[in-house]
């Protein structure tokens, strides 16, 4: 396992700082149980600043998120128990704990919309109605796009690092957008001989660079098989 150093540029805000921290690309809460217990898992340097508040982000999702995955799906095994037990005062171990999953539980509770019916827009592609499942009532969590999005870019600057030992520097950018998975498709064919597959527990990623500028490219993130989130790189001088 590579040694974190103890000065160097943080892979997220890109500054040089004297105490880096180890962070980890895909978050090591949301593998599922089914993880071999000796995997080597991404990490990448970062600063403290950083690491603290996308652990911030992350948990936030994660709660989120693990409500509205099938339990049952291997590639998302133990997640969303591991969720209803971090918002379940029962499991805490002393009275500080147990109010801290108590304020937690209000407020997803206080956040979930119920539906008389799936509305049209406004769902995260793949976490609509499930085929054959029957729903005695409909719900809803409400998802921030923003962190989302900021999740997408810590994944791609991570992945990018971690592959190529390179970082995606100031004048360049990441566009995240979410699509369906038939207009992914197209646009990975396009990039279907630049295609690098990198598959784990809990997360598959397909990055593709272009042959003309090996510094952008196309990024594929999937997450649990469910969560889908994609990303283009490109110099800012070529945006629009």
């Amino acid at each position: 396992m590579t040694k974190t150093p103890k000065s160097g540029r943080c892979v997220h805000c890109l500054q040089n700082v004297d105490n880096l921290t180890r962070d980890h690309v895909f978050p090591s809460a949301w593998y599922p149980d089914t993880t071999p217990e000796n995997l080597q898992r991404w990490t990448i340097p970062s600063c403290k600043k950083c690491n603290e508040e996308y652990g911030k982000l992350e948990e936030d999702l994660l709660l989120r998120l693990g409500m509205c995955i099938d339990p049952e799906d291997a590639k998302s095994s133990g997640i969303t128990d591991k969720v209803l037990r971090s918002i379940d005062p029962d499991y805490a171990n002393d009275r500080t704990e147990k109010q801290t999953r108590e304020r937690k539980r209000n407020k997803i509770k206080k956040e979930i919309v119920k539906w008389e019916a799936i509305p049209p827009i406004g769902l995260h592609p793949n976490f609509g109605v499930q085929n054959n499942v029957y729903y005695p009532e409909y719900l809803s969590i409400p998802i921030s796009a923003d962190k989302l999005e900021r999740l997408c870019h810590k994944i791609v600057r991570g992945i990018t690092y971690f592959v190529a030992q390179t970082f995606i520097e100031s004048d360049f950018e990441i566009q995240f957008f979410t699509i369906d998975d038939k207009a992914a498709q197209t646009i990975l064919k396009k990039y279907q001989e630049h295609l690098e597959t990198y598959d784990r527990p809990g997360i598959k990623v397909v990055r593709a660079m272009t042959s003309d500028n090996p510094d952008a490219g196309f990024y594929a993130i999937e997450i649990w098989g469910r969560l889908k989130m994609y990303a283009v790189i490109k110099p800012k001088k070529l945006s629009c």
